[in-house]
């Protein structure tokens, strides 16, 4: 019955203890009591089984309590299960064999490594006699099996001139020419092979070998008539194969190997005067191979209807040839004219012969040729004449022939048009760059400059009027490029009359005028012509003309340095430069699509003149005026440039304002903005002078202060009022600024001033001395700090009241302003504290009543201000705000008892007498002593209201507290051997923390009994 009572499902249990009667659970224990009999002791069949008792069959089963489970152990890390599993699991025997069997062939192998050696000719003719079998195998299955034959006959054929290299290079088992004559054979044999397989990468690298196997075996000496002679006949071999293959990637790779080869050869090994002949009439053989293989691909590909004008090697060939050509006509005079005109009249005639022979069928490769013949044909007239007379034909005759094309509607006539006229502007700089200066002012250049400027104008105005045919887009971006050029040519000639005429100021004066007098023609053609683009060019060349006199300004002279004359420095460009960006700026602001395209380009120009009024124009204005009443000239030595510069930025804020007022240009209104900068600056600048160098700044530099303090409250109230709404994080920046400048300013402005008035004089010190009357100096730190706080708290009542200065950022302030001026008076008590012993001379020391204690308690007592104001002010705050305002208390609690300590450890420096250092307080027993039972009667507090609040938090801090101070007693005092303060340490904490023992236990019976009583 047991094993039928153990049987019963345990969710059973509860419901048949409450279903049974009493009878029935007293049977149902008195069977459960029964020993179990023997297996051989019960009945044999069913009849022979007792008889059950009605109580018990009537009762269901109950089943005993379920054994309460165990906590299972944490997992092991994954890196030692992996490492268990691997050691432990699988065949253990056969892991440590195959461990065991890898050292083994390690050191046969190095044993056989040291001891076997087997002659470099054996293995390179082992090597070979395999390799062999392998090509016999790929040729064998090229029909069957092409996919492999090719492949293998390719490694095979590889192999083979690798180990035929090594013999010569690596192991000297091979001379130099039977090097040669073998790559060269394998060359051919691999070509063969691939023309009878149709396979083309086979050829490829039949090719590419052959033309790498010179640069192989070279030894450095030679001739260059057996190296051109040899490539010539690779490339005949390639002409034959272009006979019967239309391979077009192997003329690619011959032409490529023989022109780059050949260039490199002639930058090397060239000379003119022993291998000229020979090297012109291999150029023009390897020109006739490649211009024919050209000519028999076309032919081939025509018949296939296919793209047959190889563009690669038909253009490629006579430029690549050309250039050469061109190095070898070196020192030759008309050389190079007799070149191009030899060039021109070989391909013309080629074209024309081709024309006449296949005309319709080849008609693409005869105008390729016709094109080159004709461009060869006008290279030859700037060989022969000079550059500008060059440049000047080559102008007009390219804008006559873009006329007659546009006109004719011939694109091929206009773009050769184009050509030219590029052509005219390259000849045209080569020849000026070559002048020296005084043949350059003798040459009147800026007659060449407006001849291009002209020609490349009217060339805009002809492609402008044709953008209403097809192709409108093309046409509109060619007359746009023509006009961009025709004003680089206008100002480009402007300016080097300019460069080579003038210096100085004047130059840079000069080069803004003519900059922006090109600027106006452009605005005057966009007006006339109604042509937008010339009005964006013409801004262009404003950015030109301020770009450019910012390098020269750069470069020639020092913005560090002021000048007696204002106008010794470019004033007038920079003021060109300002007034013209201002302007357009305002012109573009007007126009009436403002609102879409021509708004950025306002900004732009707007933020451009403000750089220059406030970089250079200022510069030298306001250095002007602080040298007037000063004698020396840099920054460092003239502490007045920079206050009458943030003068200046004011005047000027306040004006640009007032203009913008005037004007209603809205946009204007922001450079008031300046001002604010101009204050962030000035105090960076003042609270430098006040906490780095420790010393007061000049009158002027307060003036400025004050001057940019009071047009920054000025513009903080004019924009609002006029409708210009100043994004939330820049005002709140703004306010950051006006409100912390002179507040961080008061503590180190109080100090100097009282540190002055406490020294004063030596005559004074003296007579306080004798009179045994001594000030601390430490009174010029707590009395400007005392004024701050005040200041805070006055700042948080006007916060409250949304009055000035917090206004319109009332709320901001009690967030976040208050709640920073705390934390910075916290941390300056937290310094004082450091640094501070708490004596104050003339004033005895007082414990709590001290300077010190009662600068840390103000900053508390700010701090709980802070904390109040948070707490009430909850609406809309984030998270992390409710996190810090809710751990606020806790946070000034330690700092309370933090400093509750310092107050102890001054006290016992002050009254035993101690230094108040350190290693003295921490060497002393009696403050170990004092430390170690002040804070167990913490503890017992703190555990003592926990265990009465009920509040866990609280008494793990006691017990934290508590063990400290068992810590400290073995760490700290258990040192102090044969001392009463450690006896007393240890008596005293012993007692304490029996007391704690009884009056403050864990807060679990109390919680308990507690949850008992509710349910």
């Amino acid at each position: 019955m047991a094993d039928l009572a153990s049987a019963t499902p345990p969710e059973s249990a509860p419901e048949a203890a409450r279903a049974g009667g009493a009878a029935a659970e007293a049977a149902l224990a008195a069977a459960e009591a029964l020993p179990a009999a023997p297996a051989s002791a019960l009945p044999a069949s069913a009849d022979a089984m007792p008889a059950i008792p009605a109580a018990i069959e009537s009762a269901p089963p109950r089943r005993r309590p379920a054994a309460p489970s165990k906590a299972l152990p944490a997992p092991q890390p994954a890196w030692l299960t992996a490492i268990m599993t691997w050691m432990f699991s699988g065949n253990l025997v056969a892991k440590i064999g195959l461990l065991i069997l890898f050292i083994g062939v390690s050191f046969l192998l190095k044993y056989a490594a040291q001891r076997v050696t087997v002659p470099i000719e054996l293995r390179l003719t082992g090597i070979v006699l395999a390799d062999i079998a392998l090509l016999l195998w790929g040729w064998r299955i090229r029909l069957s099996r092409r996919a492999i034959g090719l492949p293998v006959q390719g490694a095979a054929l590889g192999i083979l001139m690798l180990v035929t290299f090594g013999a010569f290079r690596l192991y000297g088992l091979i001379p130099a020419g039977s090097t040669f004559g073998l790559l060269f054979v394998l060359t051919a044999f691999t070509c063969v092979l691939a023309v009878l397989q149709n396979a083309l990468w086979l050829a490829v690298f039949g090719i590419a070998g052959g033309f790498v196997s010179p640069i192989l075996t070279t030894t450095g000496g030679g001739s260059h008539i057996a190296l051109l002679s040899y490539y010539a006949l690779l490339n005949t071999g390639i002409l034959a194969i272009a006979l019967r293959r239309t391979w077009n990637s192997l003329n690619l790779l011959g032409f490529a190997f023989t022109f780059v080869i050949g260039t490199a050869w002639g930058v090397l090994r060239y000379s003119p005067d022993a291998h000229y002949l020979s090297t012109q009439l291999f150029l023009i053989l390897f020109i006739l191979f490649y211009v024919a293989i050209a000519v028999i691909y076309a032919v081939r590909q025509s018949i296939d209807l296919k793209h047959y004008v190889n563009a690669t090697i038909v253009f490629g060939t006579p430029l690549l040839a050309f250039a050469l050509q061109l190095g070898l006509m070196r020192g030759k005079e008309f050389g190079n004219a007799f070149s191009a005109l030899g060039f021109g009249v070989f391909y013309t005639a080629l074209a024309l012969a081709m024309w006449r022979r296949r005309g319709p069928q080849l008609g693409m490769l005869v105008e390729s040729f016709l094109a080159l013949g004709v461009v060869f044909g006008t290279l030859a007239l700037p060989f022969a004449l000079d550059g500008r007379w060059t440049s000047a034909a080559w102008a007009l005759e390219g804008a006559g022939v873009v006329w007659i094309g546009l006109r004719q509607r011939q694109k091929l006539t206009w773009m050769f048009g184009l050509l030219v006229q590029s052509g005219a502007w390259i000849s045209f700089i080569g020849a000026i760059s070559g002048l020296d200066g005084q043949a350059a002012r003798d040459s009147s250049l800026w007659l060449g400059f407006i001849l291009l400027a002209v020609t490349a104008f009217l060339m805009a105005t002809r492609f402008r009027s044709h953008s209403d045919d097809g192709g409108a887009a093309k046409y509109a971006g060619l007359a746009a490029l023509f006009l961009g050029f025709a004003a680089f040519w206008l100002m480009g000639g402007a300016w080097t009359e300019i460069f080579l005429r003038l210096s100085g100021v004047t130059q840079a004066s000069l080069l803004v005028a003519s900059g922006l007098g090109t600027a106006a023609l452009l605005a005057f053609i966009a007006a006339r012509m109604r042509w937008h683009l010339a009005g964006s060019f013409a801004l262009v060349a404003q950015a030109v003309a301020g770009a450019t006199l910012l390098v020269l300004a750069a470069a020639q002279w020092n913005w560090t340095e002021a000048a007696p004359n204002m106008f010794d420095k470019p004033l007038l460009g920079a003021l060109m430069i300002a007034i013209g960006a201002l302007v357009s700026s305002w012109r573009l602001g007007r126009t009436p699509d403002t609102a879409t395209s021509h708004s950025a380009t306002a900004l732009a120009l707007l933020v451009w003149g403000a750089f220059w009024w406030f970089g250079p124009v200022l510069n030298a204005v306001s250095g002007a005026l602080a040298l007037a009443a000063h004698e020396v000239s840099t920054i460092g030595a003239l502490p007045e440039w920079v206050p009458m510069y943030q003068l200046c930025v004011a005047a000027s804020a306040l004006g640009f304002v007032a203009l913008a007022r005037r004007l209603g240009w809205p946009a204007l209104h922001w450079l008031g903005m300046s001002a604010p900068v101009a204050l962030v600056w000035a105090t960076v600048g003042g609270l430098w002078h006040l906490y780095a160098r420790e010393e007061m700044p000049i009158g002027i530099a307060w003036i400025a202060f004050a001057a940019l303090w009071l047009a920054n409250e000025y513009l903080m109230r004019f924009f609002p009022r006029n409708g210009l709404n100043i994004a939330e994080k820049w005002l709140k920046l703004l306010h950051f600024t006006r409100t912390t400048a002179p507040w961080l300013m008061l503590w180190k402005v109080g100090e100097i001033a009282i540190t002055r008035s406490i020294h004063g004089n030596d005559a004074d010190r003296a007579m306080l001395s004798e009179a045994g009357w001594n000030v601390a100096a430490s009174w010029a730190n707590f009395v400007p700090a005392w004024a701050m706080m005040l200041i805070v708290i006055w700042v948080a009542r006007q916060s409250r009241n949304e009055q000035w200065p917090t206004v319109p950022l009332s709320r901001w302030y009690r967030r976040a302003m208050i709640p920073a001026a705390a934390m910075w008076s916290l941390a300056l008590a937290a310094l004082f504290n450091i640094s501070q012993d708490g004596t104050m001379q003339p004033l005895p020391y007082l414990p709590l009543l001290n300077p010190l204690d009662l600068s840390t308690g103000f900053a508390l007592l700010l701090g709980a201000v802070c904390h109040r104001t948070l707490r009430v002010d909850t609406d809309g705050i984030t998270s992390g705000a409710a996190a810090f305002t809710q751990a606020m208390p806790f946070v000034g609690g330690v700092l309370a008892y933090v400093w509750f300590n310092l107050v102890l450890l001054r006290s016992a420096a002050h009254y035993l007498p101690l230094p108040y250092r350190y290693d003295d307080l921490f060497g002393s027993q009696f403050v170990q002593a004092m430390l170690s039972l002040v804070w167990s009667v913490t503890a017992l507090v703190l555990m003592r209201r926990a265990a009465t609040k009920m509040l866990r938090r609280d008494w793990f801090i006691g017990a934290s507290l508590l063990g400290l101070v068992v810590g400290k007693l073995f760490l700290v005092d258990l040192s102090n051997v044969g001392s009463v303060a450690r006896i007393v340490s240890f008596v005293g904490v012993g007692l304490l923390m029996v007391l704690i023992g009884y009056l403050a236990p864990y807060p679990t019976q109390g919680e308990q009994n507690a949850s008992k009583e509710y349910a």
